[in-house]
């Protein structure tokens, strides 16, 4: 079986390159909001109050998006067996 040409393998890049933008790219947008820049800034110190713990029967929310993680890594599997697929069956004809 013959190497990819150089062609072929850029196409691969550019293609895996695409793939990864559009996957990661909602999730950094939703990192940083857009703040409204004619707003002056507040001053959070002057509104803090005493806080009393309590106790509750779940964990705290830490705003961790777990749905979001692990669909990356679901189409980040999916997508290395595919590959994985399809070179192991480009050097079984050959």
């Amino acid at each position: 079986m013959s190497k990819p040409s150089f062609k072929q393998r850029a196409v691969r890049v550019a293609a895996a390159s695409g793939i990864a933008f559009v996957a990661i790219a909602p999730t950094v947008a939703a990192a940083y909001p857009d703040n409204d820049p004619g707003t002056p800034p507040s001053d959070p110190g002057a509104q803090v109050e005493a806080n009393t713990a309590t106790k509750s029967e779940s964990l705290p929310f830490t705003g961790g998006d777990v749905t979001g993680l692990a669909a990356i890594g679901a189409g980040a599997v999916l997508a290395g067996a595919v590959i994985v697929r399809q070179t192991r069956r480009n050097k079984a004809t050959a």
